[in-house]
Formats: C-alpha cells, structure tokens, sequence
C-alpha cells in the first residue's frame, strides 16, 4: 500500500491541479477515484496514482 497522501499528491502537481479545498471536498465525499481515507480518520491516502491525478486536473 503506499505511502502518498493527498496533499502530497497535490503538493507535487499544485500547478495543474485544481484548488485544493474542492479536491478535499471531493474526497470527503467519496467522489475522488484513487484515494480512501486514513485509517484515523484524518487525511486521505493515495491507492491509484494515476486515477486521482486525473480527477484532481484543472481540466475536470
């Protein structure tokens, strides 16, 4: 399982990603393919790279 969390995701990406208040949002929600929650609960961890960096592009 990795490592990557969310923000890290997103930190690496900032430029071509869309704000990170509606990527959290989205991921609260359930609706950002490629990421699950932390098992404590807080924060968001990456399980496919490729799919949550699709849906976090400005483009989307």
């Amino acid at each position: 399982m990795s490592d990557l969390t969310l923000m890290a995701l997103w930190s690496r990406h900032k430029r071509d990603c869309r704000p990170i208040s509606g990527i959290i949002a989205d991921a609260r929600a359930g609706r950002l393919p490629g990421i699950e929650p932390l098992p404590t609960g807080f924060g968001h961890r990456v399980v496919d790279e490729r799919a949550a960096l699709t849906a976090m592009q400005r483009s989307n």
